[in-house]
């Protein structure tokens, strides 16, 4: 059996945030804004589907071990059914808003979704967070992949599945793009690098941050798999279960303010052909200067 966990995220929808919205609403330096729809990370939400295709990938591949073992040995049609499972469990921080997310996970065949509930006064940063998680791991563990969004934790600094990894002593590989089983029950990373993509296989423990990957927005489960989820609801753990204080050091969220994108304009009156003319000649000064 391979465990995978995936560390998720949920943000508010930036696109329908207002610029007054971003310089108002800090409470307890945290981002509020009620009401907004909130969505996981586009990297986090990469890393929940890469693990699902992962599991369709070993449930095919025991399904035709067992087909081509039922003219043999029951015996050995059972243990690869059984060296090809695959367990899913998601976590993420936050209060009962990041339920909905958790709810569509575990209608997609996740196994366990956890939310460390952070909903109250308190430190807020990558080390906190990565202290809990790590925790988190060596109880709800041992997993074999931790899947996160490259930008995954607090703000988006990326520095969370950096200190995870430290925190766990797992290898991280970065701006991962795919995976999948390897030889000898390795797993077979492809990640961007300087020169493009790197294809290797590595033994596992590893911990994996997932880069950006056409094609990987997380399936709508079905209305049938909506019902068939409801008996196995998201389980809230309190952040005290597993670290009595959190670290007080570290980068927080102390102000907002919107960057400045406006550019100068000036208006130009007259005919098209003068003014394409002009263009032409002002643009060639300032490219000599």
């Amino acid at each position: 059996m391979m465990n995978i966990l995936t560390v998720f995220n949920i943000i508010p929808d930036l696109d329908l945030i207002s610029e007054a919205e971003w310089a108002s609403d800090i409470v307890d330096t945290r981002l509020n804004f009620p009401g907004v729809k909130t969505v996981p990370e586009a990297q986090d939400e990469s890393a929940a589907e890469l693990a699902l295709r992962f599991r369709d990938a070993a449930a095919a591949a025991s399904a035709d071990s067992v087909a081509a073992a039922s003219a043999g040995s029951h015996a050995s049609a059972a243990a690869a059914a059984i060296d090809s499972e695959v367990r899913l469990t998601a976590v993420t921080f936050g209060n009962a808003v990041a339920d909905k997310a958790l709810r569509t996970l575990t209608a997609l065949g996740y196994q366990s979704a956890d939310r460390i509930d952070t909903d109250r006064p308190g430190p807020d940063n990558e080390e906190s967070h990565a202290a809990l998680l790590a925790e988190y791991c060596r109880k709800r563990g041992p997993f074999d992949l931790i899947l996160t969004g490259t930008q995954s934790g607090v703000s988006g600094f990326s520095q969370l599945p950096l200190l995870l990894a430290e925190a766990l002593q797992f290898p991280c590989i970065t701006e991962v793009t795919g995976f999948s089983a390897g030889a000898e029950g390795r797993i077979r990373i492809e990640h961007q690098t300087d020169t493009g993509i790197l294809s290797e296989d590595l033994p596992t423990p590893l911990l994996l941050t997932i880069g950006d990957v056409p094609d990987t927005c997380l399936r709508i489960p079905t209305l049938r798999q909506r019902k068939a989820s409801g008996s196995n609801p998201p389980s809230v753990i309190s952040a005290s279960e597993f670290s009595e204080e959190l670290k007080e050091n570290g980068i927080r969220l102390q102000s907002v303010s919107a960057i400045d994108q406006s550019r100068a304009a000036r208006q130009m009156e007259g005919d098209t052909d003068d003014i394409v003319k002009q263009i032409v000649q002002e643009y060639i000064r300032e490219g000599t200067r």
